[in-house]
């Protein structure tokens, strides 16, 4: 469970990239007119919190999700997010809410099924950050427990099922034999 120099520079390499990307989705995001739902808007959320799964999955440390996912948000954060240091601070609360999810699987599990449920936990740090700061806590009770549902399902899509699709891509390179996904594989052999 000690992390090693390289599972360090994975961390911060990933996460760096997926920070570029949530500044592309942070500015796409704001073509949605006003006028949608919010319940429709929440689908477009797992995939602010992609570096929380992909490399918990390739490193499996404690910890990796919060690391991973605050270096994603710093750095979206620095690149110029139209959402200013919050694109920072939420990416803390995703990042929380994702390491819940592996931590009451005591960090042994990063199957499919595991993948999903700690990803979809993310929606729960989404959701908490997103009522306190964006208004979440101004809709109805209904469009609440909508946003938190579709939320939960859009992180568990982006952020783990594409998580675990990258991660297994990358596995099959051989590129991540000296970390524990790539050392996993060699035992199931």
């Amino acid at each position: 469970m000690q992390w090693k120099l390289r599972d360090i520079v994975v961390t911060a390499v990933l996460a760096t990239a997926c920070g570029a990307i949530y500044l592309g989705w942070d500015l796409l995001y704001k073509f949605v007119p006003s006028t949608v739902s919010p319940v429709l808007t929440a689908g477009f959320n797992g995939l602010w919190w992609i570096a929380a799964g992909i490399v918990p999955y390739i490193v499996r440390k404690p910890g990796a999700a919060v690391l991973a996912e605050s270096i994603g948000g710093f750095v979206e954060f620095a690149l110029g997010s139209p959402y200013g240091i919050q694109a920072f601070t939420i990416g803390i609360a995703q990042g929380l809410g994702v390491e819940a999810g592996f931590a009451l699987g005591r960090y042994r599990r990063y199957n499919l099924p595991m993948m999903l449920f700690a990803t979809a936990m993310g929606g729960v740090g989404n959701y908490i950050y997103s009522y306190f700061y964006y208004g979440v806590n101004d809709y109805t009770i209904l469009t609440q427990v909508g946003y938190v549902v579709v939320t939960l399902i859009s992180g568990a899509i982006f952020s783990g099922l594409l998580s675990t699709w990258i991660g297994n891509a990358l596995k099959r390179t051989g590129v991540l034999r000296n970390f524990a996904i790539g050392r996993q594989a060699q035992n199931s052999l």
